[in-house]
């Protein structure tokens, strides 16, 4: 091969508000994205019922090559001079990113984490950080779990991928044509790419010299000392045991309403869905004297911005105590407008933070994966484990499908009822009103 046929070099540095994600084995393994689709068996299987394992492997092959990000790992710099870059993985393939379960199982809130591949080990560090579980239920759908580490992206940068994946009907659209691209032959280049990309973004030498003397010097030598110290970190986690501290069992459990009827209540109640669910949140457990706090994220993602894989802000929402759900869906209406407008409001007092709240409308059209028709999709919170209740929920076909997590010690399935109650009655109530 000549040099003007080999592929140019691919490196695409990490941010480093994302290596947090990375930090430790404890971040790292906090960080799994999951979910599940369920999909229809019959144009995956065979006569005898059996999942067609080469069928499925060629489909998700084909839907998976659509995202070229989803083929990069992650390649550490030199004595941590930079954040780890994303390079493409020459030795990707993606049907060993796809396992199969044995015999078959149900879609439950039992089941959900085993669907998703929550309990396989740890996805590889050296490797595309993502995988796919594909269960035979047995009502005869198929449920494809999968994973994915949140360095990799966002919930709007997942939820736009799965777009991608899915097709809107059951013919998949041929996989598109893309630039071959390699990683480099060593990471002694990342350094270099870093640089000279860095200098390319500078509009002159002298706006140039002030950014790089905007963040102070003793902060950049602390994060690449971070970098370089991180197996005193490790032995630390397994001298105290942290693991059972940072990474304790955790209670996830689901639930489906209609999307439009909660939508309008919220609306009555001057919020948006996303309002209400975190408002339900705070109602949903038990009240503290110094009121309830969620977390919310907001995005910061442009329709079409796919560069930065995450752009997520989050802002801590204040419950009062006490305060009934007409009158705290206006009020959380009220904080997290003014955080996404960067207005400034009065300090809220902090209260119990719980965990946090969100939702990510998906499709409203029917969607069909590897030609299979997508009957459902629920995905987990992307929580700290160690948080008391969090609440993800996406919009399919109409149909709004809540997710709830928390550690086990706590009663996470009452309080995933009582926010059930809530929205169900709320609904109820605005349909006896019209």
């Amino acid at each position: 091969m000549t040099d003007t046929q080999t592929p140019p070099v691919s490196v695409d540095l990490m941010r480093t508000l994302d290596e947090k994600h990375m930090a430790t084995s404890l971040a790292f393994e906090a960080m799994h994205t999951a979910g599940v689709f369920v999909v229809d068996g019959a144009p995956l299987t065979q006569p005898d019922g059996s999942i067609d394992r080469g069928r499925v492997i060629a489909a998700v092959t084909q839907s998976m090559g659509r995202i070229p990000e989803l083929g990069k790992r992650l390649m550490p710099s030199p004595l941590g001079l930079t954040a780890p870059a994303w390079v493409p993985d020459e030795d990707y393939d993606i049907a060993e990113h796809v396992h199969f379960a044995d015999g078959t199982d149900d879609l439950t809130p039992e089941s959900i984490k085993r669907l998703a591949g929550v309990n396989r080990p740890p996805l590889a560090r050296n490797k595309p950080l993502w995988d796919m579980t594909v269960t035979r239920l047995n009502d005869g759908d198929i449920a494809c779990g999968f994973r994915l580490h949140h360095v990799v992206g966002d919930a709007k940068w997942a939820f736009d991928s799965l777009t991608l994946v899915t097709d809107p009907d059951p013919v998949p659209e041929p996989m598109p044509e893309t630039t071959p691209v390699r990683a480099p032959r060593t990471s002694l280049t990342i350094p270099v790419h870093a640089a000279v990309a860095w200098v390319k973004e500078q509009p002159s030498v002298k706006a140039g010299w002030a950014e790089y003397w905007r963040k102070p010097i003793v902060k950049r030598a602390k994060r690449m000392g971070g970098r370089n110290t991180r197996f005193v970190k490790e032995w630390v986690i397994r001298r105290k045991n942290l693991r059972e501290s940072y990474l304790p069992p955790t209670t996830v459990t689901f639930f489906s309403l209609d999307a439009s009827t909660s939508a309008r209540a919220a609306a009555k109640l001057r919020g948006s869905l996303n309002d209400l669910l975190v408002a339900a949140a705070m109602r949903a457990v038990d009240d503290d004297d110094l009121g309830i706090d969620v977390f919310v994220p907001v995005s910061r993602r442009t329709k079409h911005d796919r560069q930065i894989r995450n752009h997520v802000l989050l802002t801590r929402v204040h419950g009062a105590a006490g305060v009934e759900l007409p009158e705290l869906v206006p009020e959380v209406r009220r904080q997290v407008v003014a955080f996404s407008r960067g207005t400034e409001i009065e300090a809220m007092p902090e209260g119990r933070a719980i965990g946090y709240a969100t939702i990510v409308p998906w499709a409203d059209h029917r969607r069909y994966l590897a030609g299979a028709e997508v009957r459902n999709l629920i995905a987990l919170p992307a929580s700290d484990p160690r948080d008391e209740f969090s609440v993800f929920a996406s919009t399919y076909e109409g149909v709004l499908n809540v997710t709830v997590a928390g550690r086990a010690e706590l009663d996470v399935q009452g309080s995933a009822d009582r926010l059930q109650r809530l929205l169900e009655d709320l609904a109820a109530n605005r349909k006896a009103a019209a």
